[in-house]
């Protein structure tokens, strides 16, 4: 058995953030590609919610991908992706906390509602409400970057990077807007998408584009009556 194994499914952003920590930690691992949609029964027996990704290192399994990268930091401390002072890391957790509980719902919301004019017009302004935070009490006030946290990378940009990637998604199924006055946003963005973590797991649009298209055939079919 490898040391590390990284459980993972090539469309999911959550294993895409684990995927680059690990890549950013130089570390060697071997990455299994599950199918989520038949899940082989043996990773019930790893990965109790039935989700990726899933990391067992040394035989151990750690699941959640906010979990899993700050288990690899504070285990391999070789390149480290936090702050050393204790106040510094928890801002990095404000941050990465931001991600999951304002800004992923402001996409899914936006997502979700793109059909109805009104809805998808609402859920715009609370999308810009949300990235003008980022830019204006987050990176504005943390410093001049060009990362998240400063002048290098942490476990924060691999927090955000998975989901700025599909913000092209966004842009071209619901009109998603990007802001005029998010600068700094975007200036995090080019610069922390050159990282070779983010080049080597990055897909194109149209892979998402198809991605997002198999997943509304699966929702259509589940939708329907049995036996039609």
């Amino acid at each position: 058995m490898p040391a590390i194994e990284l459980f993972s499914f090539a469309a999911c952003p959550f294993a895409q953030r684990s995927r680059m920590v690990l890549i950013e930690k130089g570390l060697d691992f071997e990455l299994v590609e599950i199918d989520i949609h038949d899940r082989p029964a043996w990773f019930r027996d790893i990965s109790p919610y039935g989700k990726v990704p899933v990391l067992r290192h040394a035989g151990r399994v750690v699941y959640e991908s906010a979990i899993i990268n700050q288990y690899v930091d504070e285990t391999f401390s070789a390149q480290p992706l936090m702050p050393a002072d204790s106040y510094g890391r928890a801002l990095a957790r404000i941050w990465m906390d931001y991600c999951d509980t304002r800004y992923l719902p402001a996409t899914h919301k936006l997502m979700a509602d793109r059909e109805h004019p009104q809805r998808r017009a609402e859920a715009q302004a609370k999308l810009t409400e949300v990235l003008r935070f980022i830019e204006h009490e987050g990176l504005r006030r943390l410093g001049d970057g060009p990362y998240w946290l400063g002048a290098a990378p942490s476990l924060v940009d691999f927090h955000y990077l998975p989901f700025f990637e599909r913000f092209a998604v966004y842009q071209e199924l619901a009109g998603a807007e990007w802001p005029g006055d998010c600068t700094r946003l975007r200036q995090w963005y080019e610069t922390a998408g050159q990282r070779r973590s983010f080049i080597e797991t990055r897909h194109t649009l149209d892979f998402h584009l198809d991605q997002q298209r198999r997943m509304q055939e699966r929702r259509a079919a589940a939708a329907r009556p049995a036996g039609n």
